[in-house]
């Protein structure tokens, strides 16, 4: 399956892209091949302005019902949301549909941020997101991203599916549905934050910016001044990010006879 998509980004600016490989991310996101970016990326349906389907030359006008996930305006009409509640219990930790799953996840959120320093920046500005504490408890205390729509259940840890749980709350939660978990009211106050976040998540480092002035692209992007040293020259420092090293040099003399 391969699309033509025009796609807003977090910033506002509209591109044509051309995408294959496509696997739905519930609730409201996919994953594709983007060959304008040559790389796997994570598309918002609600950002996907207009799809063209290249096999059929026909555009797809329901982009929910095409990737087979539920509408967002289901809610509204008095149909479920994610579908029926089904809940799988394993004490302690939430299931993994395939051994190293979570770690996979983890890794693949995080790698569009470069340098640890800028993962750290963007964990601060989702979690700023729920004011800094448990959107259940209100704890601000052992903060963790969970998964919205448990990874047993289809979901992932994509942007729109990501909530900030204290650790008691992420424990209690675990495989449970969110209709299960939460109550409506606090479903329906949840739903804003999950549609926001992916201005935060529509990131990419911009690594030619940063081989020209490391310092300058970490002040640009929001990094403390004096993190940024200490990232930049203090070797204990847990973010420490060593200089780069020159090219070798290599001279090649070129003997020139006359006879």
């Amino acid at each position: 399956m391969e699309l033509i998509i025009k796609y807003e980004d977090g910033e506002g600016k509209i591109t044509e892209r051309r995408i294959s490989e496509i696997v739905p991310e519930p609730p409201v996101a996919i994953t594709a091949f983007c060959h304008l970016r040559q790389g796997k990326r994570t598309f918002a349906i609600k950002s996907i302005l207009s799809a063209i389907n290249l096999d059929s030359g026909e555009e797809v006008k329901d982009l929910y019902t095409y990737f087979g996930l539920p509408s967002p305006n289901a809610k509204k009409e008095g149909k479920e949301q994610f579908g029926p509640v089904v809940t799988v219990r394993i004490p302690g930790h939430s299931s993994e549909t395939y051994k190293g799953q979570r770690n996979k996840e983890k890794r693949g959120l995080y790698s569009r941020f470069g340098p640890a320093v800028v993962a750290d920046l963007y964990k601060k500005k989702f979690f700023s997101l729920f004011g800094h504490q448990c959107f259940k408890c209100g704890s601000k205390e052992f903060l963790n991203i969970d998964h919205h729509i448990p990874m047993i259940l289809g979901g992932h840890l994509v942007p729109g599916n990501l909530v900030a749980l204290c650790r008691k709350c992420n424990n209690n939660k675990l495989d449970s549905h969110p209709n299960e978990f939460y109550t409506p009211e606090e479903l329906q106050n949840l739903e804003p934050i999950l549609e926001n976040q992916w201005k935060i998540f529509d990131f990419e480092f911009n690594w030619e910016n940063w081989k020209k002035d490391r310092k300058a692209y970490l002040l640009g992007l929001g990094v403390e001044p004096n993190l940024v040293n200490e990232v930049l020259n203090n070797p204990n420092h847990r973010y420490y990010i060593e200089p780069s090293q020159p090219m070798p040099s290599v001279t090649i003399s070129v003997k020139i006879s006359n006879e």
